[in-house]
């Protein structure tokens, strides 16, 4: 079962400016609404930025000015069960206070490169049952904090236009997008990626090994010679004597083989460019302007002359063709068999040189107590051997427990079939033009979409949903709150707003939170009202950032109201 992370409340205040921010959130739909500029998009970076992701400190550098401290209370859902869970953040400092459990604090975590934010990277991973490692300069590493987020956030920057660029530097991870969607599709575990890895490099280095004691073995001559020497390889010094007889009749077999493939191959050349003169010259023998090439008189212009001469053209065509392809595979055939010739002659040389060792070969004890240091060189590598070959097999044999290449694309196409089938079904909700080719429905290789503006603006918003509808079979992946920032471009028209809203209703997720904000436009009569009415029966938790009149108005003047709540974050700020 999944982890949920619901959303209670978010507190921001200031010290330095006296000034503070408060708001509790709805457990289905929130609405953000305000002027522009008035600090809706704040709210929603605020809940990022409190749990550590510096990516969006430059959009909040305005307020951040202000030294404020974040405070956001959120229930946990394991297996159902809630815990609460309150995360605090004030500049280099992340507390983390977990139910009846001590404070947890991460001091230092203003880069994503320190200790500090690494440690907290792991510990958000292992709260929230998060197992996307991502690779990094040839290693698997834990994704950073920012990747537990993006399918659930659409930042207003750029979220509208480019897909996965809610956040920035993501892109450096290498197969980031097809490892991403893998996780969030159900596709792999990257606990088992990070083994099968594991394993694959030790396989490699088994076999590297394995090489280089056998072709130890094969290549030194001292080593041979001991072997024949040696009244235990009896056996091993008739091979050598059969296997150099062998070699050397099918040498000649093959030099013969060969010989007759080099006159086969020239005759055909030859052929061949009889074939061409033939072509060049029969050009000259058109019926239209050709003359004969023996009394120089004109030749006759009629169907039959014509249609012998187009037949002989197609003809001498069709044979220069065969012959080509003669030519092809002839000359392949005279490759392969010069290839073959030299391994063999190779061979051959290698097992004279261990011969002729043999036959100089003195009986000396000195020689024989050589050849029996040989004999222990060999022993030992052939243990070795025995010893990798088992242990390649082991790793093979664990190997096979993962999925092949064959398995995950057979997987990908399933998610992929699932995917166009409802991002086609809510492009046509939103009457949006249907999507044909491959690359705009395979979620695998959606890069852009072939619109602008605001049908551009719908089909993200297709894109966004359907991905989380999937995301949300995966019962192994977190769930968090669906956030949408501005679902609304400025040119928007009235019937498109009802229609994204409507959208927005029928399809949001129903196991989590649904975050969006709204901007009212100067002038012009608030929509948001008759939106939670028509369209969530007045059950959308409504948040109105500044009166729906003022800009800029996150921060409002504190007044000691929440001066319990106040002092308890402070206390656990400063608590040991």
């Amino acid at each position: 079962m999944s982890n949920r992370l619901e959303f209670n409340r978010l507190f921001a205040y200031s010290e330095k400016e006296n000034k503070y921010f408060n708001t509790e959130f709805g457990k289905g739909v929130n609405i953000i609404h305000g002027r522009n500029t008035s600090g809706k998009s704040t709210v929603l970076l605020s809940l990022l930025y409190t749990f550590g992701i510096n990516d969006v400190k430059l959009q909040l550098d305005e307020v951040l000015q202000t030294n404020l401290l974040f405070r956001l209370d959120c229930t946990l859902y394991k297996n159902h069960i809630g815990e609460d869970l309150t995360i605090i953040r004030e500049d280099e400092i992340l507390i983390v206070k977990r139910a009846d459990k001590p404070v947890i604090r991460f001091s230092g975590i203003s880069s994503d490169n320190s200790a500090e934010h690494i440690k907290l990277k792991h510990y958000f991973h292992e709260l929230f049952g998060f197992s996307l490692f991502l690779e990094s300069k040839n290693e698997y590493k834990e994704a950073p904090i920012e990747t537990i987020f993006l399918p659930y956030y659409i930042s207003q920057a750029v979220g509208w236009v480019y897909l996965r660029k809610s956040f920035s530097n993501l892109d450096y991870y290498r197969n980031f997008k097809d490892d991403y969607l893998d996780y969030y599709l159900g596709i792999d575990n990257f606990f088992d990626r990070i083994s099968k890895q594991q394993l694959e490099d030790e396989l490699k280095t088994l076999q590297k090994e394995i090489s280089f004691f056998t072709k130890f073995e094969n290549n030194d001559i001292g080593l041979q010679v001991s072997k024949i020497l040696d009244e235990r390889f009896t056996k091993e010094s008739l091979r050598y004597l059969e296997a150099f007889s062998h070699n050397q009749k099918e040498l000649a077999t093959k030099e013969k083989e060969f010989t007759l493939k080099c006159n086969e191959l020239s005759l055909f050349l030859q052929r061949k460019a009889v074939l061409s003169k033939v072509a060049v010259h029969h050009k000259l023998q058109s019926p239209v302007n050709g003359n004969c090439p023996v009394c120089s008189q004109s030749l006759p212009l009629n169907l039959a002359a014509t249609y012998k001469f187009l037949q002989e053209s197609n003809d001498t065509e069709s044979e220069t063709l065969l012959y080509k392809e003669k030519i092809k595979k002839t000359q392949s055939e005279v490759n392969t068999l010069y290839s073959k010739i030299s391994k063999l002659k190779k061979n051959i040389h290698q097992e004279f040189k261990v011969l002729s060792a043999y036959h100089e070969e003195d009986m000396t004890f000195e020689n024989w107590l050589k050849n029996k240091t040989y004999n222990r060189l060999y022993d030992n590598i052939t243990m070795k051997l025995g010893e990798l070959v088992r242990k390649e097999e082991a790793v093979k044999v664990d190997l096979k427990k993962y999925k092949t290449e064959e398995e995950v694309i057979l997987e990908r196409t399933k998610r992929v079939n699932a995917f166009a089938t409802i991002f086609t079904a809510y492009l046509a909700q939103l009457k949006v033009k249907s999507l044909e080719e491959e690359r705009y429905i395979n979620i695998y290789k959606i890069s852009a979409f072939p619109y602008q503006g605001v049908e551009l603006h719908k089909t993200v918003m297709a894109y966004h949903f359907a991905f989380n509808k999937l995301i949300k079979q995966n019962q192994n992946v977190h769930r968090f709150p669906f956030i949408l920032d501005a679902i609304f471009k400025e040119d928007i028209e009235h019937k498109n707003k009802d229609l994204i809203i409507e959208f927005i209703s029928k399809n949001r997720p129903k196991d989590t939170q649904t975050f969006f904000s709204i901007a009212e436009i100067k002038g012009e009569k608030s929509e948001v009202k008759r939106y939670n009415a028509e369209y969530f029966d007045n059950n959308a938790h409504l948040i109105c950032i500044g009166n729906n009149v003022s800009e800029r108005a996150f921060l409002s003047n504190y007044d000691d109201r929440w001066s319990d709540y106040l002092t308890e974050t402070l206390e656990m700020i400063n608590s040991q």
